[in-house]
Formats: C-alpha cells, sequence, structure tokens
C-alpha cells in the first residue's frame, strides 16, 4: 500500500472545497418581522384576488327565478320564428305563380317553362338546381341559371346553340346547329327562323343527316358569299338526283356536284375559289347565264338563262308568325305528369318574357341568332 503526498497546491484545493462543502450544508436562520416598538403597521395598495368584489350573489331562490324567466322568454321567441317560417311557407303571396324566361332567341317561352317543370309551392323551398338540369337538358340549351325574385317569381335565364342551317324538306323545316343536333322550326320563334341559310332537301327516301362538317361549311359560305360575289345566297338546293347547287337571289346558280362524301365536302372550298377566280370574266349581279358548272372545278362551264325556281323562291318569303288564338285559362299539370309543351309564336316580341303558372305557355323572345 503506498501513501500519495500531497503538495501544497492540493492541500489548499482540498481545504478549500471542504469550506464551501461546511457553508453549503449548514442550516439558514429563518427570517422573521421584528418591529421596533412604537411603530404601526400600513396596508398594502395591492389587493388580494381571493377578496370579494363587486355585489354579492343572489340567494338561491332568486337565481332560479332568473332562469326560469329565461327560460320562458326564450321559449317563446322560438315559438315566434317557427310561426313567422310557418307562415311564410303557408302565405298564398309566396306561392309561385310566374316565371320569367330570359336569353331566349331560338326556343320559346312555353318551351323551356315546360321543360323546367316548376312547381306550384313556396318560393322558399323551390329547388333551384333540380330546375336547371331539367332546363340544360334541352338539346339547344348551353347553360341555364335559375334565381328567385320576391314574392312569387322564378327566373330562368338561358344561353342557347346558334342554328347554322334551315333543312326544308315536305315542307317542313328543321333547324341544325354546329354539332349536328337538330330542332322542328315550328318549336322556335319566328325570329330565330328568319335570316338562317336554307337547305332545301329534295332528295328520295327517308331524311337523312347531314355532315355537321358540311353544315358549317354551308354556313361560312353564305355569311361571306356577298362580300365576294356581290349578291347574296338565295338557298341551297340538294336535289333528287343528289347534286348540290348554290342558288343566288339574282337569279343564277353554281352546280357543286355530290357532297355525300368526305372527298367530295374536302373538295369544296377548292370549288368556292374557283366561282371566286371567275368574278373578272362573269358578271353575278347582272348574269345572263342561269348555271356554273363547278364538278370539274378545273374548267368551270357555264350556260343556260337566269331565273330562280319556285321553291327557291318560297324559301325566300319571310317567315310569318302565326296568331296564337285566345285559349281559356288553366292550371300546369303537377310536376309528375310528363310535360306536354305546346308552344306556339306570339304576335308581340320582347327580350324578356314571363309566364304565369295558371296560364297558358306564351311566347314573347325576339333577336335573330
Amino acid at each position: 500500500m503506498s501513501t500519495e503526498v500531497l503538495d501544497e497546491r492540493s492541500r489548499h484545493v482540498a481545504l478549500v472545497r471542504a469550506q464551501a462543502a461546511l457553508i453549503a450544508d449548514s442550516s439558514r436562520p429563518v427570517r422573521r418581522l421584528v418591529l421596533s416598538p412604537g411603530s404601526k403597521l400600513t396596508s398594502s395598495p395591492r389587493k388580494r384576488r381571493h377578496g370579494r368584489r363587486g355585489t354579492p350573489p343572489p340567494p338561491p331562490a332568486a337565481r332560479r327565478h332568473t332562469s326560469w324567466r329565461r327560460r320562458v322568454i326564450a321559449a317563446a321567441a322560438l315559438t315566434v320564428q317557427v310561426g313567422l317560417l310557418a307562415l311564410a311557407l303557408m302565405l298564398p303571396g309566396f306561392q309561385v305563380h310566374k316565371v320569367t324566361v330570359v336569353g331566349t332567341h331560338l326556343l320559346t317561352t312555353g318551351a323551356v317553362v315546360a321543360a323546367a317543370e316548376v312547381p306550384e309551392q313556396s318560393i322558399w323551398t323551390i329547388n333551384g338546381a333540380a330546375i336547371q338540369a331539367r332546363v340544360q337538358a334541352l338539346a339547344w340549351v348551353a347553360s341555364a341559371v335559375v334565381t328567385t325574385d320576391l314574392p312569387a317569381t322564378v327566373e330562368i335565364s338561358v344561353v342557347e346553340r346558334a342554328p347554322m342551317l334551315r333543312i326544308r324538306r315536305d315542307g317542313t323545316d328543321t333547324l341544325v346547329a354546329s354539332d349536328g343536333a337538330t330542332l322542328p322550326a315550328i318549336d322556335a320563334t319566328p325570329a330565330a327562323r328568319s335570316g338562317i341559310p336554307v337547305l332545301i332537301d329534295d332528295r328520295a327516301g327517308s331524311p337523312q343527316a347531314i355532315n355537321p362538317v358540311l353544315v358549317q361549311l354551308l354556313s361560312s359560305i353564305a355569311q361571306r358569299f356577298n362580300a365576294v360575289f356581290g349578291c347574296s345566297v338565295a338557298a341551297y338546293l340538294w336535289g333528287a338526283d343528289d347534286v348540290v347547287s348554290i342558288w343566288t337571289r339574282t337569279g343564277w346558280r353554281a352546280v357543286l356536284g355530290h357532297l355525300d362524301t368526305q372527298d367530295a365536302i374536302a373538295a369544296l372550298p377548292a370549288q368556292i375559289e374557283t366561282l371566286a377566280a371567275l368574278k373578272g370574266r362573269l358578271n353575278f349581279v347582272k348574269p345572263s347565264y342561269g348555271y356554273i358548272d363547278l364538278e370539274a372545278a378545273p374548267y368551270p362551264v357555264s350556260g343556260g338563262h337566269p331565273g330562280l325556281p319556285a321553291e327557291v323562291s318560297a324559301a325566300l318569303l319571310p317567315v310569318a308568325p302565326a296568331i296564337q288564338p285566345p285559349q281559356a285559362a288553366s292550371s300546369v299539370p303537377p310536376p309528375t305528369a310528363p310535360p306536354t309543351p305546346r308552344p306556339t309564336p306570339a304576335t308581340s316580341a320582347s327580350p324578356t318574357s314571363g309566364i304565369t303558372l295558371n296560364t297558358p305557355p306564351a311566347t314573347t323572345p325576339t333577336a335573330s341568332p
């Protein structure tokens, strides 16, 4: 066993540590309040947190009386609110009795109202989303917005698709949109039926659908024809021989040939360009010829005498609105019954129209597409 000899520095450090431990472990004296004789105590400005403030709470009996009174007041207010709500739902003044249609230039107001099937119920319980879905189900309605107007009016704002062509077959007109959608012209307003290029379809057999690309081309040609040739298109004629011709208002026609294939439709712009190249050689406004054959586009041939056939002249006549006979008032069928629209054009026109639910639908929209 070896004994370590401490030097002077180590001994000093050990002594300091022993003294520090003795000071830390010693008991500390308790501080006591010592007052000198004759001194007086003063209160502190601080308030105790557990001190009472304000008036003392009411006795239990008073609290029970106040709680019962508040419950009675709350119950009475709730009863009044429920009564007012029930009164608003049952008052005849808030029962829907009028439907206003805005934005119709093609469809009749009666057709839109019939498709909407607005129920005769309180204005507060009208399901606008359901009415909007039914109106947008119409083929010629691009979008619709349904709003309510107090006290009892429902307003339907529609955006329609634009008709590109009016097809006449066997004396009946059908409107065609750019996507091929069709609409009987009798279901459209008189203003919408006018100003649209006419295609007279004399093809044999049952009615055949027309290629939507051809519909757009014929509509575009009719819009630009006057600016290029100085005369407008009277009508397109699709004859019984399946040959398509453009009849102009000055009495001559451009024979296009068969347009029942994709290749023939693709060649139509080239035929119009060939016709435009003849502008300096032929007088389109005062013609001395009756036709220009463009079936062989590089080699056009002209001949005949000018003049419009009877069926083309009939297509130029303006569409006269039918006079709606007076009818007795009748109620609208319930929502569960299938709609039976009977749109008829009216003698007056207005951009905004309204229909009362207890009268037959009226037609009042205007404007041409």
